[in-house]
């Protein structure tokens, strides 16, 4: 039978999400986003056919920093091990790169060994790993004395606290949005500080937003350094200021080895999920 890699269409989300529906126990993401990665033009989604019939997805996004991400790849049981998920990588390395876009980045599920085979054969290396830890049950937060956002003139003394961080280290030179990886460069930094993302106490920073999706919203400390008690009460800062609209959860991102997991153990957090982070570079020219 023929297979093709081609754009996603609106009609090809009844075919699709007939077996999408039924992944992680019903609680996949992709038919609550659907719509709008269709429509959203930082991105490109893509569909795989068997003889005529959509039996696989991908998307990439254009992140700010240059870089390409991909995810929601998703291929039909019965048609795995046919290099469907490849073939659809193939066409969105090659999308990126027409843009002039170098890196490529991907997360996978610390679990997920047969996608990380997968990952592999387009030559995608681990860069780090990441554990996204919560709160435990009943936890309360409150704005701490001494804790500031970050001004346009704090950039060089930010930049010089996350450079020396090992968590910057560690998390190979990235923060989390939402999930997505992107690079921790000084331009980044300068829009974070713009947003009023980027809160200092001391010798301790963080960079914390708000992720939303479907009108649900989740409060998420992105990148976190520091010493002493200064990274704790940066989140309990960050965690305790009241924002708009509801919010469901807390995540604080934080890359394997840090010491910092052992002090947010300590102080009730949890462990929610472990994730990979691969990364490629296209060749120049």
């Amino acid at each position: 039978m023929k297979v093709r890699v081609r754009a996603a269409r609106a009609n090809d989300k009844k075919p699709l999400m007939s077996f999408i529906k039924n992944v992680w126990g019903g609680h996949d993401y992709i038919p609550r986003v659907w719509d709008d990665w269709l429509k959203d033009r930082n991105g490109r989604m893509f569909v795989v056919e068997v003889g005529g019939v959509p039996v696989g997805m991908n998307r990439v996004r254009f992140l700010e920093d240059g870089s390409a991400w991909f995810e929601g790849a998703r291929v039909h049981p019965n048609f795995r091990g046919m290099g469907l998920a490849s073939k659809l990588g193939v066409r969105t390395m090659r999308v990126a790169r027409n843009q002039g876009i170098r890196v490529f980045r991907l997360v996978s599920g610390s679990r997920n060994r047969s996608a990380h085979r997968q990952i592999a054969r387009m030559r995608f290396k681990e860069t780090s790993r990441i554990s996204v830890y919560v709160p435990g049950k009943g936890a309360r937060f409150v704005p701490e004395k001494g804790v500031s956002l970050a001004a346009p003139d704090d950039l060089e003394r930010v930049m010089r606290l996350v450079k020396k961080s090992r968590e910057f280290k560690l998390g190979s030179g990235v923060f989390w949005d939402s999930f997505a990886a992107k690079s921790l460069d000084s331009s980044m930094v300068k829009g974070l500080i713009r947003d009023q993302s980027v809160w200092i106490k001391d010798e301790s920073v963080a960079i914390a937003k708000v992720g939303r999706e479907e009108g649900i919203g989740w409060r998420q400390v992105c990148f976190l350094a520091g010493n002493d008690d200064g990274p704790l009460k940066l989140v309990s800062h960050v965690f305790g200021l009241k924002v708009k609209g509801r919010t469901s959860l807390r995540l604080v991102y934080m890359p394997q080895g840090s010491r910092m997991i052992g002090i947010l153990r300590r102080s009730g957090f949890v462990r929610w999920s472990s994730l990979i982070l691969f990364q490629r570079t296209a060749a120049k020219g």
